[in-house]
């Protein structure tokens, strides 16, 4: 669309170009010139339409090519430079035999509630730890604290 915009302007300018009397052949080419470089360079595309970033995949030739972005309107692939800010810094190396012991209960406590979870979401009850009796406390003799009743009948009030 953009190219046949430009292409009418170029065609517009040259018509209007030959019905000025007067106007010597160098004027109208260098007046051409200049109407055919601006409408050249509103038919090249912008690329703001939709982008599609490629991924880094081989030729037929086998070399590598790099990610690029693709531009839907005119068809034109060119490469995605994505500058990396800084290495990442490494704080820890090796390993740390005192923190095997602690890794080992977190995986342990970690398969166990995912676990239950699977149990729970399938409508079982887990089977694993058996869940102590919380024990009642005992009734007392006494019964000055004790308020009766009359006969069964309560009242609110």
């Amino acid at each position: 669309m953009r190219r046949i915009f430009a292409c009418s302007v170029l065609v517009i300018a040259f018509a209007g170009g030959l019905r000025v009397p007067g106007l010597p052949w160098w004027g109208l080419a260098s007046g051409l010139f200049m109407i055919g470089a601006l409408a050249w360079r509103l038919s090249v595309c912008p690329h703001d339409g939709p982008l599609a970033l490629l991924p880094t995949t081989t030729d037929l030739n086998g070399t590598q090519l790099p990610p690029r972005w693709f531009c839907d309107t005119c068809g034109a692939t060119w490469a995605a430079n994505f500058e990396k800010d800084h290495t990442p810094v490494r704080k820890f190396t090796g390993y740390d035999e005192t923190k095997a012991v602690t890794a080992a209960k977190r995986a342990a406590e970690l398969a166990e509630r995912q676990r239950a979870l699977a149990l729970q979401r399938a409508g079982l009850r887990p089977t694993g730890k058996k869940v102590k009796p919380v024990p009642e406390p005992a009734l007392t003799t006494d019964t000055a604290d004790v308020v009766p009743i009359g006969q069964g009948r309560r009242f609110a009030g």
